[in-house]
């Protein structure tokens, strides 16, 4: 079993059929995170679900846009730092090539 914290939440991961199997419990309990690795593996086991297909990673053009609005909310009190991220980001994108790079990011609070 591999149960593993990151943060406050439990995730597991494990290898079922050659496939790597990672994901969130959502959980700040151990052993309700065991539980919840154990019933994906049985479910695995039995054929009940198959491998789950991954979300598309979005381009960077397409993920400016809600990388904008949460810099937006987490710096409000800070007009300079805004702006200075959009000028950043409008820079990026006149490149085509870094704009239609796929980006696998998740949004952390700056500073």
């Amino acid at each position: 079993m591999a149960v593993f914290k990151r943060g406050k939440i439990y995730w597991y991961n494990f290898v079922f059929n050659g496939e790597h199997i990672q994901e969130s419990t959502k959980q700040g309990n151990p052993r309700v995170a065991r539980q919840m690795e154990a019933a994906h593996r049985t479910s695995l086991a039995k054929g009940e679900v198959g491998i789950r297909e991954k979300k598309p990673v979005p381009t960077l053009k397409d993920f400016a846009s809600r990388f904008e609005a949460t810099i937006e909310t987490q710096c409000a009190e800070k007009p300079r730092t805004v702006e200075f991220y959009k000028a950043k980001m409008r820079l990026i994108l006149a490149h085509e090539s870094l704009a239609s790079a796929q980006c696998s990011a998740t949004i952390k609070s700056p500073g």
